[in-house]
């Protein structure tokens, strides 16, 4: 079997076989770029390669090489996703025992990795001025200008790329923009349209959710509850954990009981207190203030016992102070004390949601994602 013919759907239970065959072809693709050096292609398919061998930096050294020798719209692009997503290679400082060690071989030098946001931008500003036929560029650049909160730029790559070709990712994204901007009937569209074109290659939840808290916004009730019942079955089958924020769901449109139905479900051991608020509200919304306060004493007691034991152990504090975990400790418990004492005041909790940005792999030529290479 050639590394190309994989068939990644059983990639995580034929693991070892994967890396042999991606290390072969590798091999195969480093004896052919022995006699084209030039060819960007071969460059990028051997990096990409060597990515699904776990060689990480000596893709790196390809990606460059290929953006170096050929830096067309391909070359520099992977390049660039390659610095977004996994960052760039520096040479560790050698100690002063290493520096004076006679016996430290050159090829042992130590590599680590930082963040190279800087570089894929500038990347992606030469690329963009090549006019690019293809939404993979516009898409990225876009991401990047969401992470620095800068949507209005955001949505004019956005646009462009989905004149080019419209994806879960690139209309996902225009909705979570436009609803950063408070404008939920835009948002709305947008992430109903995304959740459209749900695929194996992403079978993400979020536009769904989204979605759903946008019809619910709306005061669309009936169709926001029939997405919340409708992202029950399928979190459920996919074992995609999101019980909690499709709760939210019923939430927004103050159907208290499924709201409770959902969250009474949840391991409040594994869950930060702030989301208790809303679940103490449902609760005395439906009278069930008994339960509001065995949980209540229930968390506090747990809070408490985990004080009692980071204080008695020494040992359990190597890695944090346990004077300030003392405190912040207390001052959830106080969090949980005043947010009962609001409830039974009739102080409705606000919940706060929050969209994310949705992404995925835009490597040119990817054999795992079968990316395109639409310009070499």
């Amino acid at each position: 079997m050639n590394f190309e013919e994989i068939d990644f759907t059983e990639y995580e239970t034929k693991y070892e076989e994967h890396i042999k065959l991606a290390n072969d072809y590798a091999n195969k693709l480093e004896k052919e770029i022995s006699n084209e050096p030039n060819n960007s292609k071969l460059r990028n398919d051997l990096a990409i390669s060597l990515m699904e061998a776990n060689r990480y930096e000596e893709a790196c050294f390809h990606f460059k090489e290929a953006a170096k020798r050929d830096p067309n719209i391909q070359s520099l692009f992977n390049l660039a996703f390659f610095y977004s997503t996994e960052g760039k290679l520096i040479t560790a400082e050698p100690t002063i025992e290493e520096e004076k060690s006679e016996n430290k071989k050159p090829e042992e030098e130590e590599y680590s990795w930082e963040i190279a946001d800087d570089e894929a931008f500038e990347l992606l500003e030469k690329i963009i001025k090549l006019n690019p036929q293809h939404y993979f560029p516009y898409n990225l650049m876009a991401e990047m200008y969401m992470k620095k909160e800068e949507y209005e730029v955001a949505i004019t790559f956005l646009e462009r790329a989905v004149g080019y070709t419209p994806s879960l990712e690139n209309l996902h994204n225009l909705g979570m923009c436009y609803y950063k901007k408070g404008m939920i009937e835009t948002a709305v569209d947008y992430f109903g349209r995304a959740h459209a074109l749900r695929t194996e290659r992403n079978l993400t939840l979020w536009p769904m959710l989204c979605y759903g808290v946008c019809l619910a916004k709306l005061g669309r009730k009936e169709e926001a509850r029939a997405v919340a019942k409708e992202m029950l079955i399928l979190s459920i089958k996919e074992e995609q954990e999101f019980q909690s924020d499709i709760a939210e769901i019923y939430y927004f449109i103050d159907d208290y009981k499924e709201f409770v139905n959902e969250y009474s479900k949840l391991d409040w051991f594994f869950y930060s207190v702030e989301y208790l608020p809303p679940y103490f509200y449902s609760l005395w919304k439906l009278g069930h203030t008994e339960e509001i306060e065995k949980l209540a004493a229930k968390v506090i007691a747990n809070k408490e016992k985990e004080i009692e034991e980071v204080l008695n152990d020494p040992e359990e504090c190597d890695d944090f102070d346990p004077v300030e975990y003392e405190t912040e400790t207390r001052e959830e418990i106080a969090f949980v004390r005043k947010a009962i004492q609001d409830v039974y005041a009739g102080i409705r909790p606000t919940v706060r949601f929050e969209p994310y940005l949705e992404t995925t792999c835009y490597f040119y030529g990817c054999f795992r994602h079968n990316n395109p290479n639409p310009n070499y």
